[in-house]
């Protein structure tokens, strides 16, 4: 058996930390602290920080080291609005090219995570949401687009621990992936497209939503563990459509949260 180089094997190390928010948006840290804390040497743990600076998920601050990367509301919002270019696309070739065999995952995976929409349910959740979207990709049949496809829903990760979702976010997201199934099961590629365009223009608008709901000085849009869950105090104001925002409309950046949240 091949083993994994050891570039390789610090940056999904140090990746995984990231897009789990083990390593919070914000933290400092050296190379030193991070050799110790993967129990690797220096050289690929240098080669791997350099491609995660690259990718944007961590930066160098002179005199002071590294620091993970807050990602702003502007580019957690852009990076939906990719997934909305090409994915709804995606799901059409699906419905077309998905093998009865992949089909029939797809069905396992929405059986499992239709039992998992509490949100102290959440992590598990999420990883439902990823392979559904994943297998949804492989099912296009076009390689090229499932690797495109990959590292935006890696992306996505953060999503997940951002303190928005109201109550019922897992109901409403496991709705979305049912209609964007149910269209696939019937081979109807433009209803597949529009199901998924549906379900991410629904996320976006959620995000966006709870962006202004925060500014309004009603909540506060941070990070919170994936297990957490919160009540807003008051409804959410109705989002916009889903279309590009200024980047002088919104200046927030989202941070880490330090208060205690109910489950």
């Amino acid at each position: 058996m091949t083993k994994t180089p050891l570039t390789v094997q610090a940056y999904e190390e140090i990746k995984g930390r990231i897009l789990s928010m083990e390593l919070r948006p914000g933290q400092f840290l050296n190379e030193s602290t991070l050799c110790e804390m993967l129990g690797l040497g220096r050289m690929p743990v240098h080669q791997a920080i350099h491609r995660l600076q690259t990718e944007g998920l961590l930066e160098v601050i002179p005199r002071k080291g590294l620091v993970v990367r807050s990602d702003s509301l502007h580019d957690i919002l852009e990076m939906l609005e990719a997934r909305m270019a090409i994915e709804p696309n995606i799901a059409a070739m699906a419905a077309e090219r998905i093998s009865a065999q992949s089909l029939e995952g797809l069905k396992g995976l929405l059986h499992d995570s239709k039992h998992l929409v509490h949100q102290t349910q959440r992590s598990a959740f999420r990883a439902i949401d990823r392979a559904f979207h994943l297998a949804i990709g492989e099912g296009a049949g076009n390689r090229t687009l499932a690797e495109t496809l990959r590292p935006l829903h890696e992306r996505s990760d953060l999503i997940w621990h951002l303190r928005i979702m109201p109550k019922d976010g897992l109901q409403v997201t496991q709705r979305e992936h049912e209609a964007v199934l149910k269209a696939i099961v019937r081979r109807d590629s433009q209803a597949a497209r529009e199901a998924m365009q549906a379900h991410l223009r629904s996320l976006y608008q959620r995000v966006l939503a709870a962006s202004l709901h925060a500014q309004s000085g009603a909540a506060s849009l941070s990070l919170a563990p994936a297990g957490a869950s919160v009540s807003p105090s008051r409804k959410s104001p109705r989002a916009p459509r889903a279309t590009r925002t200024s980047r002088g409309a919104l200046p927030m950046r989202l941070s880490p949260s330090h208060s205690k949240e109910r489950s």
